[in-house]
């Protein structure tokens, strides 16, 4: 018997739901939703199931919570005794210290609400800097925490990429995820420095020494906004004599006009993973996430 009978999705992220749906060979449903003129939201599900997953990612978060909050007291009010939320991009998860005088802890206050909603969790690339697991987000609940890298490097080698290549990483956290998509391939790779003086003040630097002359370079980080990051690294990696340059991105949060600049720098749309729906969806994640809730916690 499946663990999970049924998957759950929304409007906006109803293709990804029903492909995890299909992976998992359960029933998909779609909540409606109705937003009034003041804003306040009313989420309608159909017949609940036993063991349900609701697959939702939280970019642009604030109202997808509150309405996650509401679709949970549906389906526990119709008997639903298993909630696993399926949050591809997880919110809120920079904010994990006081940075400044009055700050929250967003972290911990988002980690804390859904914990009290969801019996799992299963994310992909949560922007965890200080933080190390999802468990020490939602304590004493079951979390996943999944790597982009993958569906990645699959793509990459679908692609025939030259062994000469160079996985480039914008900082030192995009690190892990630079190694886990260059060593399966038998790539190099390295990563830069990132000096960050506001939301779009970013600069990156590189090794000096950085082996990137005349050979391809593909820029990977897990996630893509502003563009900012990855325009600066491309410059770097271009001042390093790198012959051609590839983008990848976890998750695509970036708008047109963004996307019209990727173009006018000469890198191309980015190809992204299909967790945030965005025209750059390029590399599946449903197999990925599939694999994991069948796994034993």
């Amino acid at each position: 018997m499946a663990r999970y009978t049924g998957v759950y999705g929304f409007p906006e992220s109803a293709d990804g739901a029903r492909r995890l749906a299909e992976a998992l060979n359960v029933p998909c449903h779609i909540a409606e939703l109705h937003r009034f003129p003041d804003g306040e939201s009313l989420v309608r599900l159909p017949e609940s199931v036993e063991r349900a997953v609701v697959y939702r990612s939280l970019d642009r978060p604030n109202d997808k919570l509150v309405e996650l909050t509401l679709a949970a007291s549906v389906l526990r009010r119709q008997g639903a005794t298993e909630l696993c939320l399926v949050a591809p991009y997880m919110a809120y998860m920079r904010q994990d210290a006081v940075f400044r005088p009055g700050e929250p802890v967003s972290q911990t206050v988002v980690g804390d609400w859904l914990g009290r909603l969801f019996d799992r969790f299963v994310c992909v690339e949560p922007h965890l800097h200080r933080t190390h697991t999802l468990d020490e987000v939602f304590v004493g609940r079951p979390s996943v925490c999944l790597s982009g890298a993958g569906a990645i490097a699959e793509r990459l080698r679908r692609d025939g990429v030259a062994p000469d290549t160079v996985i480039v990483g914008p900082d030192e956290e995009a690190a892990p995820l630079v190694e886990a998509v260059a060593g399966p391939l038998g790539l190099a790779a390295l990563v830069g420095r990132k000096e960050r003086r506001g939301d779009r003040d970013v600069t990156v630097t590189l090794p000096a020494d950085a082996p990137l002359a005349g050979r391809p370079v593909a820029i990977v980080d897990d996630v893509i906004s502003s563009g900012e990051t990855i325009f600066s690294c491309a410059r770097a990696a271009r001042a390093a004599g790198a012959s051609s340059l590839r983008v990848f991105g976890v998750h695509a949060l970036f708008d047109a006009a963004v996307a019209a600049r990727f173009q006018s720098e000469g890198l191309g749309m980015p190809l992204s993973c299909d967790g945030v729906p965005h025209p750059s969806n390029a590399l599946p994640l449903a197999r990925l996430i599939a694999d994991a809730l069948a796994a034993p916690c």
